[in-house]
């Protein structure tokens, strides 16, 4: 069979098949296509002609030259339609539509598949809630728009998806690529990874997983793609109720969560236990891919969370060393007598953004990464802080994550990080789990 990947997200015309009365699936996919700025031809096809949002609909698509498809009619008119697609040499087909193995339609699933092979046509679902590629403003979905970004995201879950949109929306991260396969009669995770590990748009990999169907496959395609670009795996269906759960989903059985672990830490790919845990893993993944080294520093003007962030990294396998001698002298000609000169580096009031600076470029030689803590009182300026963490950033060419805590005092402040591609974390634990997880990732995968 031809490969038809690359067409699902680079196509020139796509055609969608659906009722387009307003808040149906048609229509809306129709507007999200539209109001997301997608610059090709786009065809809304129906029974009857007319128009749509102030696009002309079709009732007969024949004449066409269509790139892509997406059906959204019910499951039982669907084998003629692609019969119909095949012989126009239509390649790639998204079908939104459910009720097929999910439900325990396996023959009208197999059907799908049998008329698919006859002509050479991709499928991603049936049972699915579409497809994005941000670049190029294409938004086969029915699901919110994801903002552009270097993540790509590929679900099993088509709800899920759709929550993990919203979520990404009010976080103001981005996506380069979404895909719900849904189903996955046809295109499953393993040819997705597979395709985005030459993506130059996409730097990050999630995906959520609820059952594997080709599992030997999917590991191939791992294989050689995690030292290229991490893989970050939502593996639902951990336990019992979980399995049942899952199993009346997708209409796949889920294996043995146990099984899935070990194939995931064999072959590299960064288990995280729910979404919170993705999105800051994937955040810090994208600006920083690797981290050399164990050695963490912790610089801030708040003793407690410091105390608490140094327990974490002990507790995850990191390590937390005093400075050298040396460091410690050079420490001395630059700090007031009653700062800390130990790890963590408490600045206690004298925090200023200069002294930050100080502290940073002067220790950064002897660690491997940075975790900056700053709370602030009602007269501190967090923007300047913020500046101060981003010239250090420029300077030492190491890895920081800071923790700005918290609220409407450090707002500004996390925004100006943003500017310099510094992840922000609520707290320094989350900074600590998302470091342990790079230095993993970075060993496991990318030795030096």
């Amino acid at each position: 069979m031809k490969d038809s990947i690359p067409n699902f997200f680079n196509p020139k015309t796509v055609a969608i098949f659906g009722s387009m009365k307003e808040g149906k699936t048609g229509y809306e996919i129709v507007r999200n296509m539209l109001e997301g700025g997608f610059k090709g031809g786009i065809y809304p096809i129906s029974q009857t002609n007319g128009k749509i949002l102030g696009l002309k609909t079709f009732s007969d698509f024949k004449n066409l030259s269509i790139d892509l498809a997406i059906i959204a009619i019910p499951g039982s008119f669907i084998p003629v339609l692609l019969e119909d697609l095949g012989k126009q040499n239509v390649s790639s087909v998204v079908i939104i539509s459910a009720g097929f193995s999910e439900v325990g339609n396996l023959k009208e699933e197999e059907e799908l598949l049998t008329i698919a092979r006859k002509y050479q046509i991709r499928i991603i679902g049936p049972n699915c809630a579409g497809i994005m590629n941000t670049s190029n403003n294409l938004f086969a979905s029915i699901e919110v728009r994801a903002l552009p970004g270097n993540t790509a995201f590929i679900t099993q879950s088509g709800a899920l998806g759709g929550a993990v949109l919203m979520m990404a929306e009010e976080l103001g991260f981005g996506f380069s690529k979404f895909v719900s396969y849904g189903n996955r009669c046809d295109v499953d995770e393993a040819d997705l990874i597979d395709y985005l590990r030459d993506d130059s748009e996409t730097r990050v990999i999630a995906i959520y997983i609820e059952a594997l169907a080709e599992g030997k496959k999917f590991l191939s395609k791992i294989k050689t793609t995690v030292s290229k670009k991490p893989i970050i795996a939502i593996k639902a269906g951990k336990f019992k109720a979980g399995k049942r759960a899952t199993s009346s989903h997708t209409g796949s059985l889920a294996g043995e969560d146990r099984i899935y672990e070990a194939a995931f830490r064999q072959f590299g790919i960064l288990r995280v236990e729910d979404i919170e845990e993705m999105f800051d893993l994937c955040r810090g993944l994208e600006y920083y891919p690797r981290i050399n080294g164990k050695r963490i520093a912790i610089i801030t003007n708040a003793g407690g969370p410091a105390v608490m962030t140094t327990d974490k990294l002990e507790e995850l396998g990191l390590e937390v060393p005093e400075p050298s001698g040396s460091l410690i002298k050079t420490l001395k000609g630059l700090l007031p007598p009653n700062v800390s000169l130990k790890n963590p580096f408490d600045l206690l009031a004298y925090g200023s953004a200069d002294t930050f600076t100080q502290v940073g470029e002067t220790i950064a030689p002897e660690y491997d990464a940075l975790i900056i803590i700053f709370v602030p009182t009602a007269s501190m300026d967090s923007v300047k802080i913020a500046q101060a963490v981003g010239e250090i950033k420029k300077k030492i060419n190491k890895p920081i994550f800071t923790s700005f805590m918290a609220g409407r005092l450090v707002k500004k402040g996390i925004e100006e990080l943003k500017k310099y591609g510094i992840p922000n974390y609520s707290t320094g634990e989350r900074c600590a789990r998302v470091i342990q997880k790079i230095v993993w990732h970075t060993l496991k995968n990318n030795p030096k």
